[in-house]
């Protein structure tokens, strides 16, 4: 019985290992992620450059950055949150993240995009499905881990369940409702994105416990 009892604790730091090993690789993945953002803000060489107009130009490269940063860093925050509260792995959890992983490394590419072509409803078409099928993506690695406590303990309440599940899910909502906004230009569409705040705030209000962000 004790040696039993024993297999089962190693076996459990094993998995706790594990878990923990998946965390720091996507941590890392966010981290290279978030700073590829910031190399899209080029400063402009040249003593005789105007500033002030160089600045007004940069303002929809720095409008995409802001919505980039705010939401890699959503995605970072549910996603350390969810990391802690998961005691087991499988492989489908693995691919699940690393399809969440995958939306996180192309979004410099669709934020430049959308920073350089925000005029062309292409590039902020593409840019709003990616970041769609990222929350996406996020919500089903939570699903996936949480209901029915797959690969979490029992503690976990049933309140936390929905507050992880919604706090990615309303990510992408805002971002393929804003796509309707297309007719009125493109515009209308990015400014639209920052309802992902409101979004939030309305998330955390009606499912977060306290102490929970």
């Amino acid at each position: 019985m004790d040696e039993r009892a024993a297999g089962d604790r190693e076996a459990a730091r094993d998995q706790s290992r594990e878990v923990a090993r998946i965390a720091a690789f996507s941590d890392g993945v966010f981290a290279i992620a978030i700073t590829l953002l910031a190399l899209q803000l080029q400063v402009p060489a040249g003593r005789t450059v105007d500033v002030a107009h160089y600045l007004g130009e940069l303002l929809p490269n720095m409008l995409s950055f802001v919505i980039s940063f705010l939401v890699i860093g959503t995605y970072w925050v549910a996603h350390h949150r969810l990391f802690a509260v998961i005691e087991r792995y499988d492989v489908r959890l693995i691919w699940l993240n690393m399809l969440t992983l995958f939306c996180i490394v192309i979004l410099p590419f669709t934020t430049s995009l959308v920073g350089e072509h925000g005029d062309q409803k292409i590039a902020v078409a593409a840019y709003a499905i990616s970041l769609a099928i990222g929350g996406i993506a996020n919500t089903a690695t939570a699903a996936y881990a949480l209901v029915g406590r797959r690969l979490c303990g029992a503690y976990v309440s049933a309140r936390t369940i929905k507050y992880y599940l919604w706090r990615g899910l309303v990510v992408s909502v805002v971002f393929l409702l804003s796509l309707l906004l297309l007719p009125l230009g493109t515009s209308a569409v990015q400014y639209s994105w920052l309802g992902i705040l409101a979004a939030q705030w309305v998330v955390r209000r009606r499912f977060a416990s306290p102490g929970e962000a």
